[in-house]
C-alpha cells in the first residue's frame, strides 16, 4: 500500500468461451488460488464481452488469441499472464504477487 493512498487490489480476468475444454479447469485454479484473498477475480465471455472493456484491451495492447487466458489488472493496467494454457495455483498466485 502506498502511504495515505488507498489500498488498491489486483484483478484478475479469466476469459472463456463456449467449447474452451480447459476453461472450466482454469477457473477452478483461480478459483483455488484467490477465493478468501484481497484478489478480486471474473470470468469473462469472450463472445459477450462489453465494448469498453474490449477497448481497454486494446488501449493496453492486450490481445486475446486463445482461451482461457488469465488478464491482471493492477492500477489501470492491464497485462497478460496465461492465454491457451492452465497454469498452477502456486504459478498463478506467485505471477499476481509478482506483479502487485
Amino acid at each position: 500500500m502506498t502511504p495515505g493512498g488507498p489500498d488498491i487490489s489486483p484483478t484478475i480476468y479469466l476469459f472463456t468461451q463456449d467449447g474452451c475444454a480447459n476453461c472450466p479447469a482454469a477457473k477452478a485454479v483461480i478459483q483455488e488460488a484467490f477465493d478468501g484473498t484481497n484478489v478480486n477475480w471474473d470470468t469473462i465471455d469472450l463472445q459477450a464481452m462489453d465494448p469498453d472493456f474490449e477497448f481497454k484491451l486494446l488501449e493496453n495492447q492486450v490481445f486475446i488469441a486463445s482461451t482461457p487466458s488469465i488478464i491482471i489488472e493492477n492500477g489501470g493496467e492491464l497485462r497478460l499472464l496465461y492465454s491457451g494454457e492452465v497454469p498452477s495455483v502456486d504459478e498463478i498466485r506467485k505471477e499476481v504477487l509478482d506483479a502487485a
